[in-house]
């Protein structure tokens, strides 16, 4: 189908359409094979799709035929997973991008909605007199089954919540990343992407980090528990301004986007470098270290 086709489509045809597509992808049966777990994180994209762009209005429309088929499909206590695993951050993130916020930003909003349901769902169980760890261990031992899974229990249990939502927080930002860009190349999103201030980013979840390690230091269980968690998800953004800090310092060499590139890969395979990255991250907002450290601004002083 053409763009002059795509363009001249009722918007809200491709709302309904969108949200059914949505739904059945969210829907699909999980099997362990490459084509169910694609097809199971694309299923947001529909909906970026829509939001970002034909707005908060087309999106209700949208989401509300996913979240009705969804019910259909799997019942009511599914279909609030799905709203808040899938809906909530569409409307986030679409109301962000139209509200004129940079990339950069609106990955704090992602990562401080993750830190925020995390914390909603520790006080619901507390209230509940459930004890989270436990049921952890009991969820963990149920589905590890493998011996090697077993012999890490203890090293992954304790940080399950913070690794999942890192994982979640990336399918958010890459589904919206690829509907912007699809829509860009539609010539239907007035905003392009990436924009030069995209890169702007929040600086201050150093102080997060800092009181998640005040908790990892106390002797309660439970206060270690989200300690170690929070500080997780806090390291995406962190991670990022350190990444813009390297950056910097690349940014002397030939094609620094492609050694940007080669870090982000080692990153991603090794742990070393990417806690190097999250430690330059800490250190940014206190010593300017994109600034001493890019070239331009070495000859400037």
């Amino acid at each position: 189908m053409s763009i002059n086709h795509v363009r001249r489509l009722d918007p809200a045809f491709i709302s309904v359409f969108a949200g059914a597509l949505a739904a059945g992808f969210a829907l699909f049966p999980v099997h362990y094979h490459i084509i169910s777990f694609m097809v199971n994180y694309f299923a947001p994209l529909p909906l970026y799709f829509v939001g970002l762009g034909w707005g908060i209005s087309k999106l209700v429309l949208a989401a509300g035929v996913a979240f009705g088929l969804s019910t259909i499909a799997s019942g009511v206590s599914s279909s609030l997973v799905f709203s808040l695993t899938t809906l909530v951050p569409v409307f986030l993130i679409s109301y962000r991008v139209k509200k004129g916020d940079p990339a950069g930003y609106i990955v704090s909003w992602v990562v401080g909605f993750s830190v925020a349901t995390f914390l909603a769902v520790m006080l619901i169980l507390s209230a509940q007199s459930i004890n989270i760890l436990e049921l952890l261990q009991s969820w963990f031992a149920f589905f590890a089954k493998d011996q090697s899974l077993k012999n890490m229990q203890g090293q992954i249990m304790n940080i399950l919540p913070g690794i999942s939502s890192i994982s979640w927080t990336m399918m958010c930002l890459v589904n919206a990343s690829l509907a912007q860009r699809f829509l860009g190349r539609l010539r239907i999103s007035e905003r392009g992407y990436p924009l030069p201030g995209d890169t702007r980013l929040y600086e201050n979840w150093d102080i997060v980090l800092a009181f998640c390690i005040v908790l990892m230091l106390t002797n309660s269980p439970l206060l270690v528990f989200i300690g170690k968690n929070i500080a997780l998800m806090s390291c995406i953004p962190i991670f990022l301004v350190g990444l813009k800090a390297v950056y910097g310092w690349l940014e002397q060499f030939e094609n620094p986007k492609l050694w940007l590139m080669g870090v982000v890969f080692m990153s991603i395979f090794l742990v070393w470098p990417g806690i190097i990255i999250v430690i330059f991250g800490v250190l940014e907002p206190t010593f300017h270290l994109y600034k001493r450290w890019t070239p331009h601004n070495k000859t400037d002083a």
